[in-house]
Protein backbone atom coordinates (compact mmCIF):
# COMPACT_ATOMS: atom_id res chain seq x y z
CA UNK A 1 0.00 0.00 0.00
CA UNK A 2 1.35 3.43 -0.94
CA UNK A 3 2.10 6.09 1.66
CA UNK A 4 -0.78 8.26 0.32
CA UNK A 5 -3.23 5.38 0.74
CA UNK A 6 -1.95 4.74 4.27
CA UNK A 7 -2.37 8.40 5.24
CA UNK A 8 -5.86 8.46 3.70
CA UNK A 9 -6.82 5.32 5.60
CA UNK A 10 -5.59 6.77 8.91
CA UNK A 11 -7.42 10.06 8.39
CA UNK A 12 -10.71 8.44 7.40
CA UNK A 13 -10.46 6.02 10.32
CA UNK A 14 -10.34 8.94 12.74
CA UNK A 15 -12.67 11.28 10.79
CA UNK A 16 -15.11 9.30 8.62
CA UNK A 17 -15.90 11.10 5.36
CA UNK A 18 -13.23 13.76 5.86
CA UNK A 19 -11.70 13.14 2.44
CA UNK A 20 -14.93 12.43 0.58
CA UNK A 21 -15.49 14.74 -2.38
CA UNK A 22 -18.99 16.22 -2.44
CA UNK A 23 -20.33 17.61 -5.71
CA UNK A 24 -22.67 20.58 -5.59
CA UNK A 25 -25.97 19.71 -7.23
CA UNK A 26 -27.05 21.92 -10.14
CA UNK A 27 -29.99 23.96 -8.80
CA UNK A 28 -33.43 24.15 -10.36
CA UNK A 29 -34.00 27.37 -12.25
CA UNK A 30 -36.66 29.85 -13.28
CA UNK A 31 -36.73 30.84 -16.95
CA UNK A 32 -36.64 34.58 -17.61
CA UNK A 33 -38.34 34.51 -21.00
CA UNK A 34 -35.23 36.06 -22.60
CA UNK A 35 -33.56 33.41 -24.76
CA UNK A 36 -30.03 34.79 -24.51
CA UNK A 37 -30.17 34.75 -20.70
CA UNK A 38 -31.86 31.35 -20.39
CA UNK A 39 -29.54 29.64 -22.88
CA UNK A 40 -26.24 31.16 -21.72
CA UNK A 41 -26.84 31.52 -17.98
CA UNK A 42 -29.19 28.56 -17.70
CA UNK A 43 -31.91 30.61 -15.99
CA UNK A 44 -32.24 32.15 -12.52
CA UNK A 45 -31.41 29.55 -9.84
CA UNK A 46 -33.86 28.66 -7.09
CA UNK A 47 -32.56 28.39 -3.55
CA UNK A 48 -29.79 30.87 -4.29
CA UNK A 49 -28.79 34.50 -4.59
CA UNK A 50 -28.49 36.11 -8.04
CA UNK A 51 -26.87 39.49 -8.79
CA UNK A 52 -27.87 41.73 -11.71
CA UNK A 53 -25.08 44.28 -11.89
CA UNK A 54 -24.72 47.58 -13.75
CA UNK A 55 -23.59 51.10 -12.78
CA UNK A 56 -26.33 53.32 -11.33
CA UNK A 57 -28.05 55.69 -13.76
CA UNK A 58 -27.01 53.75 -16.87
CA UNK A 59 -29.39 51.96 -19.25
CA UNK A 60 -28.33 48.35 -18.87
CA UNK A 61 -31.26 45.96 -19.19
CA UNK A 62 -31.31 45.02 -15.50
CA UNK A 63 -34.89 46.20 -15.02
CA UNK A 64 -36.06 44.65 -18.29
CA UNK A 65 -34.57 41.31 -17.27
CA UNK A 66 -36.10 41.46 -13.78
CA UNK A 67 -39.55 42.43 -15.07
CA UNK A 68 -39.43 39.67 -17.68
CA UNK A 69 -38.61 37.18 -14.92
CA UNK A 70 -41.43 38.48 -12.71
CA UNK A 71 -43.78 38.27 -15.69
CA UNK A 72 -42.86 34.62 -16.24
CA UNK A 73 -43.36 33.69 -12.58
CA UNK A 74 -46.55 35.65 -11.87
CA UNK A 75 -47.94 34.40 -15.18
CA UNK A 76 -47.73 30.89 -13.74
CA UNK A 77 -49.85 32.00 -10.76
CA UNK A 78 -46.93 32.22 -8.33
CA UNK A 79 -46.41 35.18 -6.04
CA UNK A 80 -43.33 37.40 -6.16
CA UNK A 81 -42.08 40.27 -4.01
CA UNK A 82 -40.06 43.36 -4.92
CA UNK A 83 -38.27 45.34 -2.21
CA UNK A 84 -37.71 48.80 -3.68
CA UNK A 85 -34.95 50.69 -1.85
CA UNK A 86 -35.10 53.83 -4.01
CA UNK A 87 -38.80 53.90 -4.94
CA UNK A 88 -38.01 53.45 -8.64
CA UNK A 89 -40.46 50.67 -9.59
CA UNK A 90 -42.92 51.62 -12.36
CA UNK A 91 -46.11 49.50 -12.19
CA UNK A 92 -47.23 50.59 -15.68
CA UNK A 93 -44.00 49.37 -17.28
CA UNK A 94 -44.25 46.12 -15.32
CA UNK A 95 -47.84 45.60 -16.44
CA UNK A 96 -46.88 46.31 -20.08
CA UNK A 97 -44.14 43.66 -20.01
CA UNK A 98 -46.54 41.05 -18.60
CA UNK A 99 -46.18 41.16 -14.82
CA UNK A 100 -49.41 40.22 -13.03
CA UNK A 101 -49.50 43.03 -10.47
CA UNK A 102 -52.11 41.26 -8.34
CA UNK A 103 -49.48 38.58 -7.61
CA UNK A 104 -46.65 41.02 -6.92
CA UNK A 105 -45.97 42.44 -3.45
CA UNK A 106 -44.27 45.84 -3.79
CA UNK A 107 -42.39 46.91 -0.66
CA UNK A 108 -41.44 50.60 -0.78
CA UNK A 109 -38.72 51.79 1.59
CA UNK A 110 -39.62 55.03 3.35
CA UNK A 111 -36.05 55.88 4.34
CA UNK A 112 -33.18 57.19 2.24
CA UNK A 113 -29.46 56.51 2.10
CA UNK A 114 -28.01 53.75 4.27
CA UNK A 115 -31.23 53.51 6.28
CA UNK A 116 -33.08 52.54 3.09
CA UNK A 117 -30.54 49.76 2.46
CA UNK A 118 -30.96 48.47 6.02
CA UNK A 119 -34.74 48.68 5.70
CA UNK A 120 -34.62 46.77 2.41
CA UNK A 121 -32.67 43.90 3.96
CA UNK A 122 -34.97 43.77 6.98
CA UNK A 123 -38.00 43.60 4.69
CA UNK A 124 -36.38 40.87 2.59
CA UNK A 125 -35.55 38.92 5.74
CA UNK A 126 -39.21 38.99 6.81
CA UNK A 127 -40.38 37.90 3.34
CA UNK A 128 -37.91 35.01 3.27
CA UNK A 129 -38.95 33.83 6.73
CA UNK A 130 -42.65 33.91 5.82
CA UNK A 131 -42.14 32.09 2.51
CA UNK A 132 -44.66 31.59 -0.27
CA UNK A 133 -42.81 33.57 -2.96
CA UNK A 134 -41.28 32.24 -6.17
CA UNK A 135 -38.96 35.24 -6.51
CA UNK A 136 -37.94 37.85 -3.96
CA UNK A 137 -36.15 40.79 -5.60
CA UNK A 138 -34.25 43.61 -3.90
CA UNK A 139 -33.66 46.71 -6.01
CA UNK A 140 -30.46 48.42 -4.85
CA UNK A 141 -29.53 49.41 -8.40
CA UNK A 142 -29.84 53.16 -7.84
CA UNK A 143 -28.21 53.18 -4.40
CA UNK A 144 -24.85 54.96 -4.17
CA UNK A 145 -22.01 52.48 -4.60
CA UNK A 146 -20.33 53.86 -1.46
CA UNK A 147 -23.32 52.72 0.59
CA UNK A 148 -23.36 49.27 -1.03
CA UNK A 149 -19.72 48.83 -0.04
CA UNK A 150 -20.72 49.28 3.60
CA UNK A 151 -22.80 46.10 3.51
CA UNK A 152 -20.69 43.48 5.33
CA UNK A 153 -19.85 40.25 3.52
CA UNK A 154 -21.44 38.36 6.42
CA UNK A 155 -24.83 39.76 5.35
CA UNK A 156 -24.48 38.35 1.86
CA UNK A 157 -23.26 35.03 3.25
CA UNK A 158 -26.20 34.77 5.66
CA UNK A 159 -28.78 35.42 2.94
CA UNK A 160 -27.08 32.93 0.59
CA UNK A 161 -27.13 30.22 3.28
CA UNK A 162 -30.77 30.85 4.23
CA UNK A 163 -31.86 30.63 0.58
CA UNK A 164 -30.30 27.17 0.11
CA UNK A 165 -33.20 25.50 1.92
CA UNK A 166 -35.93 27.34 -0.02
CA UNK A 167 -37.55 26.90 -3.46
CA UNK A 168 -37.26 30.67 -3.93
CA UNK A 169 -34.89 32.77 -6.04
CA UNK A 170 -33.39 35.86 -4.39
CA UNK A 171 -32.53 38.39 -7.10
CA UNK A 172 -30.67 41.59 -6.21
CA UNK A 173 -30.03 44.52 -8.54
CA UNK A 174 -26.71 46.20 -7.71
CA UNK A 175 -24.31 48.77 -9.15
CA UNK A 176 -21.47 46.21 -8.91
CA UNK A 177 -20.84 42.63 -7.80
CA UNK A 178 -21.02 43.16 -4.03
CA UNK A 179 -22.04 39.64 -2.96
CA UNK A 180 -19.00 38.13 -4.69
CA UNK A 181 -18.79 34.34 -4.19
CA UNK A 182 -22.00 34.30 -2.12
CA UNK A 183 -23.94 34.64 -5.39
CA UNK A 184 -24.83 31.55 -7.39
CA UNK A 185 -25.22 33.71 -10.51
CA UNK A 186 -23.79 37.12 -11.39
CA UNK A 187 -24.81 38.91 -14.58
CA UNK A 188 -23.00 42.10 -15.56
CA UNK A 189 -25.31 44.16 -17.79
CA UNK A 190 -24.85 46.95 -20.33
CA UNK A 191 -26.77 48.44 -23.26
CA UNK A 192 -26.61 50.60 -26.38
CA UNK A 193 -29.49 52.33 -28.19
CA UNK A 194 -30.35 52.05 -31.90
CA UNK A 195 -32.01 55.10 -33.57
CA UNK A 196 -34.03 55.52 -36.76
CA UNK A 197 -34.42 58.67 -38.83
CA UNK A 198 -31.95 60.74 -40.79
CA UNK A 199 -32.78 64.18 -39.48
CA UNK A 200 -30.10 66.16 -37.70
CA UNK A 201 -32.49 67.20 -34.96
CA UNK A 202 -32.78 64.65 -32.16
CA UNK A 203 -36.58 65.06 -31.98
CA UNK A 204 -36.94 63.66 -35.52
CA UNK A 205 -35.35 60.35 -34.52
CA UNK A 206 -36.98 57.37 -32.81
CA UNK A 207 -35.55 54.52 -30.80
CA UNK A 208 -35.63 51.43 -33.03
CA UNK A 209 -34.14 49.03 -30.51
CA UNK A 210 -32.01 48.61 -27.42
CA UNK A 211 -29.12 46.15 -27.51
CA UNK A 212 -28.48 44.65 -24.10
CA UNK A 213 -25.05 43.14 -23.45
CA UNK A 214 -24.66 40.44 -20.83
CA UNK A 215 -21.52 38.99 -19.29
CA UNK A 216 -21.73 36.03 -16.92
CA UNK A 217 -19.36 36.80 -14.06
CA UNK A 218 -20.25 33.71 -12.05
CA UNK A 219 -22.74 30.85 -12.25
CA UNK A 220 -23.45 27.46 -10.72
CA UNK A 221 -26.28 26.73 -13.13
CA UNK A 222 -24.34 25.80 -16.25
CA UNK A 223 -20.82 24.86 -17.44
CA UNK A 224 -18.58 26.25 -18.87
CA UNK A 225 -19.29 29.52 -17.15
CA UNK A 226 -16.61 32.15 -16.90
CA UNK A 227 -16.58 35.28 -19.07
CA UNK A 228 -19.45 34.11 -21.29
CA UNK A 229 -20.92 36.99 -23.28
CA UNK A 230 -24.16 37.39 -25.16
CA UNK A 231 -26.62 40.07 -26.17
CA UNK A 232 -30.31 40.49 -26.84
CA UNK A 233 -32.33 43.27 -28.43
CA UNK A 234 -35.61 44.77 -27.27
CA UNK A 235 -37.58 46.74 -29.88
CA UNK A 236 -40.54 49.07 -29.28
CA UNK A 237 -43.87 48.20 -30.85
CA UNK A 238 -43.57 50.94 -33.51
CA UNK A 239 -40.17 49.70 -34.76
Amino acid sequence: MSSVAIIRSLVERRIPGALTVYERQTPEVFQTGIIAVDSEAGGIPKGALTQLCAPAGVTSGRTTLLLSLLGQITGKEQFCALVDASDSFDPESADAIGVCLSRLLWVRCAERGMKAVEQAFKAADILIQNGGFGVIAIDLGNVDEKLIRKIPLTTWFRFARVMEALPTALVIMLPYSAAQSCAALTLNMGASVEWTGTGAASHTQLVSGVNFNMEIGRTRTKKPVQSARNNFTVRPQWA
